[in-house]
């Protein structure tokens, strides 16, 4: 089993399924899951300003699928989830719904099964026991874990862009007021593009009018790891209300996964010493903090 951290939402699947649908509005969205042949599981989430009552909500729920068309319908529970199974075209379906007080979120668990004969509560129940919702902590950071990377980002900032293709694995995150930018990258097929040293090829990722100020090297369980920061130059109007930006960034090379590994972060220099650090991890031994 895999874990998938999104949005302070935390579930466990197969490591076979993948996520390919996704949503980025942290109040309202899903997130869908196949196998090699079809979805598998979906998880959708929403933020509403009361708890609902959820054995009202399933009874309800079951009379608009019936209504719809749902066959051999009957109600679903594994508590504290609450919900309605039945068929769907060609699928056994199961829809559970759980509320999160901490977050005021609502979710709902939606397990397909194509071949009804291999349909399993307790695999159902293995899943809906692994989701969880992470509380707000007190360091205003939040942990995300999907596509290969394992990282820490500001809460307050919002998943501007999202890249994820084969080998190539971009988030960005963005203030919004703008001036606050994280990325965190897993990068692969290395043989194909990387013709030159890391500390020579990350140096591309730095802003337009952004000049080095730094660089350095230095070995973190067994991971050659390159360092760097740069400062806006000259510095703009903006700046001097907000603070000059400045870029850091640190790149290196996984030697147990084989994939190039990348966290950057552009910060006004008046807050950077006063935040808490953003942190991306590859493996087991290795992580490294902006």
């Amino acid at each position: 089993m895999r874990q998938v951290v999104w949005n302070a939402i935390e579930v466990e699947l197969p490591d076979d399924w993948e996520l390919l649908q996704f949503s980025k509005d942290a109040s309202h969205g899903r997130l869908a899951f196949a196998d090699r042949y079809q979805f598998r599981f979906e998880l959708d989430w929403t933020t509403i300003s009361l708890p609902p009552d959820l054995e009202r909500m399933a009874s309800d729920y079951l009379s608009k699928l019936k209504e719809d068309g749902l066959e051999e319908p009957r109600k679903c529970i594994h508590l504290p989830w609450r919900g309605a199974c039945g068929k769907e075209k060609d699928n056994l379906v199961s829809r559970y719904t759980n509320y999160y007080p901490g977050r005021g979120l609502l979710l709902e668990a939606i397990f397909l099964w194509p071949d009804q004969k291999k349909h399993s509560t307790s695999f159902e129940a293995k899943v809906l026991d692994s989701i969880a919702v992470a509380p707000y902590r007190e360091d205003g950071l939040q942990h995300w874990k999907a596509y290969g990377l394992d990282f820490i980002v500001k809460e307050e900032h919002y998943l501007k862009q999202l890249v994820a293709e084969p080998g190539n694995t971009v988030f960005t995150f963005r203030s919004q007021n703008k001036r606050e930018v994280e990325t965190f990258a897993r990068l692969g097929f290395l043989d194909s593009w990387l013709n030159i040293p890391v500390q020579d090829w990350f140096k591309s990722r730095i802003p337009e009018n952004f000049t080095i100020t730094s660089t350095n090297q230095q070995e973190t369980s067994e991971h050659q790891v390159s360092l760097l920061s740069a400062k806006r130059s000259p510095t703009v109007l903006v700046d001097w209300i907000w603070g000059t930006r400045t870029f850091l960034a640190a790149a290196w090379i996984c030697p147990k996964q084989e994939k190039l590994f990348l966290v950057t972060k552009l910060t006004p220099s008046n807050k950077k010493n006063k935040q808490p650090p953003i942190s991306l991890t590859c493996c087991e031994d290795m992580e490294i903090s902006l």
